[in-house]
């Protein structure tokens, strides 16, 4: 595998309240030990199999008549309420302007659900109590608990990025409960915005001897009318490593002072 290289644009952040979302009220996870006889095998390298928009039939909606499969042209159809998917239309209308909508591209973390569709590689360290995933996107690290601990309470969630996770297992199926995420980050490069009480739940399993499947449910009670399903599947890289990712050392789109990017010819 080659190493990866990003390119960082230009962006106009998303602003958001830093509010968590509460934990699920009565919400515990039970707790299945796992021991080296039943965790199962995830050992290697997983990559996307599909593109980096977050709903994969993003792609062949019949609504997106035809556009071509690029961010600037194509969009999701998350089950937003009338306020956001105007707040959407706004983003979307940006993409075709060239205007700078994505916040990873002043190379911010694009934080969880989207790090599980960026066309980057990801690795499971899968332990009796915790599951780590390394992603090679911005050297991320999520850790997701698996010892039947709750979430915090509300005041104690502090908004991150990837969120505070915690899960337990069903046979071969890790079955994962995120809230705590930061409201300003976006799904997808077509910058699908979301509220800061997003709840994420998923189940990870493998369903193939070179292929994983992860089926995300997204609900925003600020944002959705109902939730929100997709199904993503990863494909077994034997001979790959993770390798390491600085976006700052390869930033050759500097953002400007008047909000538009530079372009430099070497990076800096």
């Amino acid at each position: 595998m080659k190493g990866t290289v990003f390119l960082g644009l230009g962006l106009a952040i998303l602003l958001g309240s830093t509010a968590a979302v509460a934990a699920p009220a009565g919400y515990v996870p039970p707790r299945i030990k796992q021991t080296p006889a039943n965790r199962p095998d995830w050992t290697g390298i997983w990559h996307p199999a599909e593109r980096n928009i977050f709903d994969p039939e993003a792609f062949t909606d019949p609504r997106n008549k035809g556009e071509v499969n690029d961010a600037a042209y194509i969009r999701e159809f998350p089950p937003y309420n009338a306020e956001w998917e105007a707040k959407y239309l706004g983003k979307l209308a940006d993409n075709k302007a060239g205007k700078p909508t994505d916040p990873t591209a002043s190379c911010r973390p694009g934080g969880m659900p989207r790090i599980m569709t960026s066309p980057y590689p990801m690795e499971f360290m899968i332990q009796a109590d915790l599951t780590v995933v390394l992603h090679e996107l911005s050297s991320q690290v999520r850790r997701i608990f698996t010892d039947g601990r709750p979430h915090p309470a509300a005041d104690d969630l502090d908004p991150t990025y990837m969120g505070h996770s915690i899960g337990y297992w069903e046979g071969d199926t890790l079955v994962v409960d995120t809230v705590g995420l930061v409201g300003h980050t976006v799904y997808d490069v077509t910058a699908a915005p979301h509220s800061d009480q997003l709840h994420l739940t998923e189940r990870i399993r493998r369903i193939s001897p070179t292929q994983m499947e992860d089926v995300i449910t997204v609900t925003d009670p600020v944002a959705f009318t109902r939730p929100w399903t997709v199904h993503r599947h990863y494909d077994l890289k034997s001979d790959w490593q993770i390798r390491e990712y600085v976006c700052e050392d390869n930033n050759r789109n500097p953002i400007l002072p008047d909000g538009t990017t530079g372009l430099l010819l070497k990076a800096p």
